[in-house]
């Protein structure tokens, strides 16, 4: 496993690139994240107009949530969609919680990065990582989604004894992946309906997976009541399902 220090306009990180989910464990030891801690797995795409001032003050509760907790957030990186906000809010409200982007290394790229199209698919530039997150872990694969066995392996380490929650904006396939993974070994959901995508195609679902809690975006106490419940359970009350139901 090889690392580097990206040099962002405004700060310095130290990105890791492993070769292989073994080598996970040495990222974390080297982020000093080993001890443990409550993890929020957040997940989502990009809002439509008519849901980005909710979906806004959404992220800036959960990142709330997150510097009182002393949480580390996980998610995709790039400077898009929920990704770059969460990012955003951290850096201009000074949180110092740790927020960790993990993303396939073909598809990114930064300042002075690599600029190679030969993996892109989608025939476009790669995408920028949002430049104020405190680390990345930049992982093999050749297409969004790929991270996502990843990124679910991370914060199953970094939580150990803690709890952890993934928590989903919006959302389309790669959400639904992460979704899928969440439940499959027994972490909480929490679907933030008004928010288009997934999380609203699941919050009209009258058959919900006993691990989904929808709560509404726009209801800041809901969110913060939500959340420390998923981070407060005891292993007691998870149980780990057999099936998604939310197809």
């Amino acid at each position: 496993m090889r690392t580097q220090k990206i040099k962002f306009s405004e700060q310095e990180v130290l990105c890791f690139f492993p070769n292989d989910r073994s080598d996970l464990g040495q990222a974390i030891s080297e982020l000093s994240l080993e001890d443990g801690s409550p993890v929020i797995v957040l997940t989502g795409g990009g809002s439509d107009e008519r849901e980005t001032d909710v979906t806004r003050r959404a992220i800036q509760t959960i990142a709330g949530i997150a510097d009182n907790l002393n949480a580390v957030v996980i998610c995709e990186g790039t400077d898009s969609g929920v990704m770059a906000e969460i990012g955003q809010i951290r850096w201009k409200r000074g949180y110092t919680f740790s927020l960790v982007g993990i993303a396939p290394e073909e598809l990114v790229t930064w300042v002075d990065g690599p600029s190679s199209k030969k993996f892109l698919w989608w025939g476009e530039k790669r995408w920028q990582l949002e430049p104020h997150y405190s680390n990345f872990i930049l992982v093999p694969g050749s297409q969004f989604s790929d991270e996502s066995p990843w990124v679910f392996d991370a914060a199953t380490i970094v939580s150990k004894d803690h709890k952890s929650v993934t928590i989903l904006i919006n959302g389309g396939d790669v959400s639904r992946m992460d979704v899928e993974l969440s439940l499959k070994i027994g972490r909480p959901v929490i679907a933030l309906s008004r928010t288009g995508g997934l999380a609203d195609e699941i919050a009209r679902q009258p058959n919900r997976h006993e691990l989904i809690t929808v709560a509404p975006a726009n209801t800041a106490q809901q969110i913060i009541k939500v959340v420390q419940e998923a981070l407060t359970m005891t292993k007691s009350d998870i149980v780990i399902p057999s099936v998604f139901s939310a197809k």
